[in-house]
């Protein structure tokens, strides 16, 4: 009996094979002329990009036109990027996520509008709107929850154990706070997907990649993609790479944070191909997901924009990218320790393709050089315009204030200088001033939904909430709601007056250093200056460090050394020295003679004093970076 099982189970596995294969045409680049010349642009992109290797597959309905690489896997040993060379593809891991969930949905065992609260009531979040705007499942698939992103000392798993249930999703448990009602606006959250990891763990009783292996990877016949939960290097596994003053680094691998939902997907280009594949061909006698399925992922479904009819933004695990000039191409991006990733589809017109780099590269070079290639023989589309009418515009134009930054900690500052204006009404175009001298035109689609100019599809949308504040979502997932400029422009003034103080406490200081050795002034004198240009310089050397440390060697962040210590005490130093500075002035006040040297001491040590006490507040200076 044991023996027909096993003898029907081969059998089955081998028709499913020769289907598979069947599905999957893959066109002979090495007599391809064109494949030929494409694969030299790229080449050449990868020399001038500094790219040690390149991850590439490309496909069209009718079959995989290229599945390879370029390039070095690993540049130490010589070993070239191949077929079956694996990258770690970071927050693409998210699409695949979000299959699983819809998966869930397309089973019954799962709805969009199901809350979070009562799916899963052991997990830590707060949300101050819950009664009237729960966090429901779709807005976790869609970064509208409210959760900030991944703070610092949580970014990666340096113990190389995987973490797993509930405990994984408490280890995130700082991000989980709504701040705003939950479907209103989008912010990028891998936390979020980490929760989503564990929902489906929940439902389906069993780990969450192990269910994807079953559901998606297996049926697709992708046998050489994984999770990399724990961060063991491997033989076959791309290393990244960190390129500066002329020399490549390699990067450490990590364990990917919580459970490993918004990061963990390991791939190679023949796997990613038969993905793509799939995406392209998928129809109703589909294994995976049907294509009604994949319509719905391709949708937007709970942010205030959508709701007011723009389309374009992040949907169900997956954004749509209106740069392409002849067609709009949906997908996602990912970027980990030294490896950026790219995949890029579009459904309806057939195309699609998938690249990784093992460098902190910008993959666009790249891109431009793929796309031109699948789209050579596509037109670029007529556009229309509708009139604006300017009676129901006039009212909103005005300062909008930028509201949903990733991180309130670290992007506090967007909120006061992310800000745009909405100018004027010409024709069929609204006039945007970005600051920094951007001007942008943007060309109305009917419904006061616009594209930016060039653009090939809207991806701005002006209206109003349910309030009946105006509110101007676009530039990406960007949410800005109207305000009055006047509070705008004084914490702009009072901030740029601080930054002068800081100049002049320097400039002051060069002056007066040698003043002091010539016993011009007295060393008590020179330390009114002294101190904050000192703590004014170990602030941006501690804060540079503290950036450079997340790019190459994270795992610095998640416990104190000598790098956190480091950045915690430069940061510290800038309020200390500051307050002594004002304490020492205070001091001294009656002996200082010239009455401009006191105004010129008591401009510096006001405006100095305002940015410690408003990076404090938000949180730069003395708080641990490793408890973060």
């Amino acid at each position: 009996m044991r023996t027909n099982i096993t003898t029907f189970l081969a059998l089955l596995f081998t028709v499913l094979s020769c289907n598979l294969s069947k599905a999957l045409t893959h066109h002979d680049s090495s007599s391809d002329p064109e494949m030929q010349r494409l694969l030299k642009k790229l080449d050449t992109v990868l020399d001038k990009e500094h790219i040690p290797g390149l991850m590439i597959s490309i496909v069209r309905k009718d079959g995989i036109l290229f599945s390879g690489g370029l390039g070095y896997a690993d540049l130490e040993q010589k070993i070239m990027v191949n077929a079956n060379t694996q990258f770690h593809l970071a927050s693409v891991t998210k699409f695949f996520v979000a299959m699983g969930i819809q998966i869930l949905i397309s089973e019954g065992r799962l709805d969009l509008n199901d809350r979070l609260h009562d799916i899963a009531p052991e997990i830590p979040f707060t949300n101050p709107w819950e009664s009237t705007n729960p966090v429901r499942i779709v807005h976790l698939l869609e970064h509208t929850s409210g959760f900030e992103d991944i703070h610092v000392s949580k970014m990666v798993n340096i113990e190389r154990i995987p973490q797993k249930g509930i405990d994984a999703i408490r280890s995130v448990k700082s991000s989980f706070t709504s701040r705003w009602k939950p479907g209103e606006r989008a912010s990028y959250s891998n936390p979020g997907y980490n929760i989503l990891g564990y929902i489906i763990e929940k439902i389906s009783k069993r780990p969450w990649n192990e269910f994807l292996k079953l559901k998606l990877l297996n049926p697709l016949g992708m046998q050489h993609t994984t999770f990399d939960l724990s961060g063991n290097s491997q033989v076959s596994f791309a290393k990244g790479y960190d390129f500066s003053a002329g020399i490549f680094r390699p990067l450490p691998l990590y364990g990917p944070s919580s459970n490993g939902a918004s990061s963990a997907l390991v791939s190679d280009a023949s796997d990613m191909s038969r993905f793509l594949h799939y995406l392209l061909t998928a129809d109703e006698n589909s294994n995976v997901l049907k294509p009604e399925d994949l319509d719905e992922m391709e949708k937007v479904h709970s942010t205030l924009a959508s709701k007011r009819g723009l389309q374009t933004g992040y949907a169900l695990g997956n954004d749509l990218f209106p740069n392409n000039k002849k067609i709009p191409l949906r997908g996602h991006n990912g970027k980990g320790e030294g490896i950026v990733s790219w995949i890029f589809f579009n459904r309806q017109k057939g195309i699609a393709y998938a690249i990784s780099a093992n460098a902190n590269v910008n993959l666009y070079p790249v891109s431009r050089v793929i796309e031109e290639y699948l789209t050579q023989d596509v037109s670029a589309p007529t556009l229309s315009s509708v009139e604006l009418d300017g009676h129901e515009i006039e009212p909103m134009l005005g300062y909008y204030q930028f509201l949903n930054p990733k991180n309130e900690r670290w992007e506090f500052h967007k909120r006061i200088f992310g800000g745009i204006r909405l100018l004027s009404i010409a024709g069929d175009k609204l006039i945007v001033d970005r600051g920094h001298g951007r001007i942008d035109s943007l060309i109305h689609m009917g419904n006061k939904i616009f594209r930016v100019k060039g653009d090939i599809i809207p991806s701005v949308i002006v209206g109003t909430d349910d309030d009946g504040r105006p509110f101007f979502h676009g530039y990406g997932n960007g949410f800005y709601r109207k305000a009055p400029y006047a509070p705008i422009l004084l914490q702009k003034t009072l901030i740029y007056l601080g930054l002068i103080a800081a100049l002049l406490s320097m400039i002051y200081t060069v002056v007066g250093i040698p003043m002091a050795l010539l016993r011009k002034i007295s060393l008590m004198d020179l330390c009114l200056v002294l101190l904050p240009s000192l703590g004014m310089i170990a602030f941006f050397v501690s804060f540079r460090l503290l950036g450079k440390t997340e790019a190459v060697s994270k795992e610095l962040l998640t416990y104190m050394n000598m790098t956190s210590i480091s950045i915690f005490a430069g940061m510290l130093f800038l309020g200390i020295s500051v307050a002594l500075a004002a304490y020492l002035l205070y001091r001294r006040w009656m002996k200082i003679g010239k009455k401009w040297i006191k105004i010129a001491l008591a401009f510096n040590t006001i405006f100095l004093f305002y940015l410690v006490v408003l990076f404090a507040v938000h949180g730069w200076i003395g708080v641990p970076v490793w408890l973060m």
